[in-house]
């Protein structure tokens, strides 16, 4: 994971040599990409197949040790098991993606820096913007989640019980929960986007009046690595919203708590 993307970090400056290279008529920097688009790409590949094996073992035994806690109620247990499928989740997924996270941030800030300090700042004054959205609808995306998994848990006592009105009561209830849930998502979404739209015109403007003779490889090039920087920050509030579920699953799903 770590060499792919460790490789992947310096394609946008490949990128930008091999599109002056091409101009000039020149092809060493186009196939030196070519090379490390297939390299990195094993690497993901191998990394892929290795998660699956070993994470849907993991799964398994999680759930094997938590259907004998007799303290839980069956509807619980398999509300419960379904929910730490999100812990797999998350580390076959999320995990690799905060990895990523943090090398393209560390990465595209040095390569923003060499081309141009003033942009550096600029860019980096978006972190406190995103630190503010993220404190301001954690505690609701955190109190969404927890209740959603509080009503998800009583779904199969209450269809055993066979009563339609009591069944459609749940349906709708648990409806009101994921459009109050999505709403949240989608204001946090817009905030962040935004934010980083901003910046990401700032940073342009920044770099076309202080750079001096840049030419169309360096220009796509710093392009790539503000917008990829700026994408990279974003995960910070989506890292809250997860970090809150993944929290809650294995309070449930943890003896040791209940």
């Amino acid at each position: 994971m770590l060499v792919a993307e460790s490789l992947l970090i310096i394609e946008p400056f490949i990128l930008g040599k091999s599109i002056d290279g091409l101009i000039l008529g020149s092809f060493d920097w186009i196939v030196f990409l070519f090379i490390l688009f297939i390299v990195s790409n094993i690497f993901m590949y191998k990394r892929m197949v290795y998660d699956t094996k070993v994470y849907t073992k993991i799964y398994n035994e999680i759930v094997l040790k938590f259907v004998n806690n007799k303290k839980v109620s069956n509807s619980a247990k398999i509300a419960r098991t379904d929910m730490a499928n999100q812990l797999i989740d998350f580390i076959e997924h999320y995990a690799h993606f905060y990895i990523s996270t943090l090398i393209t941030v560390v990465g595209s800030l040095y390569f923003i820096f060499h081309q141009n300090y003033y942009v550096g700042f600029t860019v980096l004054a978006c972190i406190p913007f995103l630190s503010l959205i993220v404190i301001k609808f954690y505690k609701k995306i955190k109190q969404a989640t927890v209740v959603g998994h509080d009503h998800y848990e009583q779904k199969v006592d209450i269809i055993n019980k066979e009563n339609t009105i009591e069944i459609d009561t749940f349906f709708k209830r648990r409806r009101k929960l994921l459009i109050m849930s999505s709403n949240l998502q989608g204001k946090n979404w817009i905030l962040i986007n935004s934010t980083k739209s901003l910046f990401l015109v700032l940073g342009l403007v920044f770099l076309s009046k202080t750079s001096i003779n840049l030419t169309e490889g360096e220009l796509i090039s710093s392009y790539a690595y503000i917008n990829n920087f700026l994408i990279a920050l974003i995960s910070i509030p989506i890292g809250a919203e997860s970090f809150s579920r993944i929290k809650d699953v294995i309070k449930r799903i943890n003896p040791n708590d209940e």
